[in-house]
């Protein structure tokens, strides 16, 4: 039948259909409108924490790492970091939901200037990475564009070779000689002394006849690193082991200079020239040898001014 002829009935069907239609639609517009309304929002900015023990706890709960941008009033890149990197738009809608974040001066807030110490904080900027229990996962110790320092602080998460991947393989591994020595240098390297030196100390327990390797070389870790504590006469005891114990290694060459080092600090100078010049006349190709030699150049120069 052609529409001219549609019988009454039929259109009143078609009517009603598409009125149907038309409230279907408003219906799920209403429906997906009430949806939005109860996602979550993107966060538009970063929300620091200024207290060091209310991050921790918060991030214990949420079950999130801590991004601790750690500054000083006088640190120019970490205002550089605050104005570029952290209120960068794709940086703050990737991450500022995903982590807790804390602020600390390690110069005026009490919790800064402990942390600084804690972790030994020596250049800026430096953001750290901390779990729920506030132990380091790793740290940027640079300032990075927002890609980069996205890039580089998701990396921590899976990377072995993290500070918290080190400590994962200990814990999985106590008495592993290989994965408590990476760990132990891990921390060396960030010039975190404290921290460095028993695990050290673990290692030469663990492998007392220095079956893999690793034993000498943390006797003079141990050493470096009570010297950079200023911890002189303990550094020297830890030396005197070495050479006694591992008369071969190719560390005491290293700690020969060590020892040197140590004795000009304590303003010991004969003993400093006497024990360098030993150096100098039994490893004239050692990697040291120039460093050596203008120690040497300086301390004469020093005497001859007398």
């Amino acid at each position: 039948m052609s529409g001219a002829n549609a019988s009454p009935t039929g259109r009143s069907h078609q009517y009603m259909l598409r009125n149907f239609v038309l409230a279907g639609f408003v219906v799920s517009a209403i429906v997906l409108g009430l949806i939005l309304i109860n996602l979550p929002a993107g966060a538009s900015t970063i929300t620091w924490e200024r207290d060091y023990g209310k991050a921790v706890e918060r991030a214990r709960t949420e079950k999130k790492l801590i991004i601790a941008d750690m500054f000083t009033d006088w640190c120019e890149l970490c205002k550089k970091m605050d104005a570029e990197t952290f209120a960068e738009p794709r940086l703050i809608e990737k991450m500022a939901n995903k982590y807790g974040w804390l602020k600390l001066n390690t110069e005026t807030e009490e919790d800064g200037i402990r942390l600084q110490k804690d972790f030994a904080i020596l250049t800026y900027p430096t953001v750290l990475i901390l779990d729920g229990q506030g132990e380091e996962v790793d740290r940027v110790g640079r300032f990075l564009p927002s890609p980069q320092f996205t890039q580089t602080v998701e990396s921590f998460l899976e990377n072995p070779d993290s500070l918290g991947g080190l400590r994962k393989a200990v814990l999985k591994q106590p008495n592993s000689v290989s994965a408590r020595y990476a760990l132990a240098e891990k921390l060396l390297n960030q010039s975190n002394y404290v921290k460095a030196a028993p695990e050290f100390q673990k290692v030469i327990e663990l492998d007392p006849e220095n079956r893999e390797g690793k034993t000498d070389l943390s006797h003079y870790n141990v050493a470096l690193s009570l010297a950079s504590q200023e911890k002189f006469v303990e550094a020297i005891a830890e030396l005197d082991l070495l050479q006694t114990r591992f008369p071969r290694s190719d560390a005491v060459a290293d700690a020969t200079v060590l020892r040197g080092q140590i004795y000009h600090c304590c303003n010991k100078l004969n003993e400093a020239q006497a024990v360098l010049r030993e150096y100098v006349n039994k490893y004239p190709t050692h990697g040291h040898i120039q460093e050596v030699e203008n120690l040497l150049a300086i301390m004469d120069s020093a005497n001859e001014g007398k």
